[in-house]
């Protein structure tokens, strides 16, 4: 899980601020056009899965994923949405720039919205190495942002709108707070606000964790209802979250 985590900061921040979310690192993705290869669209249920007909074996793990992570997702996030995720996997370095532009090319998904609605973008470079379980939260994640869209606010904090996001990637799977986070420590004194420096990858696990601590004290609908209700909000005050009761609550769980 420690190479997804590293993946999954790279993947979100700024997503409601920016209708995108942010990359850290340029890559240079690899050209499909010297191959024979066409536009292929695979369909599922719950939506469809737009590639290179030579990327055709991601496409189709994430076409595979895609009903199923839509349906966790909003058994979670139990609102009023479409249910229906189209997904773009991009072919070629410019054809990813051209949808997210060029200080995105880095992440692995991306949700993002423009004149053709929502979608998530899939980097195939990234996204092809991961196992089907990091696929899986990737998806998840990626479509609690096309979900909740709507319904939050574009000055909501990042430790709240990707904070979330995870917590409904991770809901179910097993995995204990250690395990999903390991960069977590319990002397936390603030709420995370680093998500574009050297601390990233800890700031998206301590808002994780914030998530997992409310669930401990409002239970699984309680904390949908707690982002719903603040992430609405023009602003939020950052003492909607009693820090001194999530670092008590990461020396338990933690120590």
């Amino acid at each position: 899980m420690k190479h997804l985590r590293t993946l999954m900061a790279v993947t979100v921040a700024m997503t409601f601020l920016l209708s995108l979310s942010v990359a850290l690192r340029p890559v240079e993705v690899r050209s499909t056009a010297d191959i024979q290869c066409h536009e292929a669209v695979l369909t599922a249920a719950s939506g469809t899965v737009t590639s290179s007909s030579c990327d055709g074996e991601l496409a189709a793990r994430v076409s595979g994923l895609l009903d199923s992570s839509v349906r966790e997702v909003g058994d979670v996030v139990d609102i009023g949405w479409a249910r229906r995720v189209d997904v773009v996997v991009p072919a070629s370095d410019s054809e990813l720039v051209s949808l997210v532009g060029p200080a995105f090319a880095d992440m692995a998904g991306i949700a993002i919205r423009d004149g053709s609605g929502q979608r998530v973008v899939i980097n195939r470079v990234r996204a092809a190495t991961l196992t089907d379980l990091e696929l899986r939260v990737l998806l998840r994640h990626e479509i609690t942002h096309v979900a909740t869209r709507d319904l939050t606010s574009d000055s909501a904090p990042l430790w709240l709108v990707e904070g979330f996001a995870d917590w409904v990637a991770f809901h179910g799977l097993g995995l204990s707070l250690r395990q999903a986070a390991p960069l977590l420590k319990s002397d936390v004194s603030a709420l995370p606000s680093d998500f574009g420096g050297s601390g990233r990858d800890l700031a998206y696990q301590q808002a994780y964790s914030i998530m997992v601590y409310l669930e401990s004290r409002l239970g699984e609908r309680g904390v949908v209802d707690f982002f719903l209700r603040t992430a609405s909000l023009s602003a939020v005050d950052p003492g909607v979250v009693d820090v001194a009761g999530w670092r008590e609550f990461l020396r338990t769980s933690i120590g």
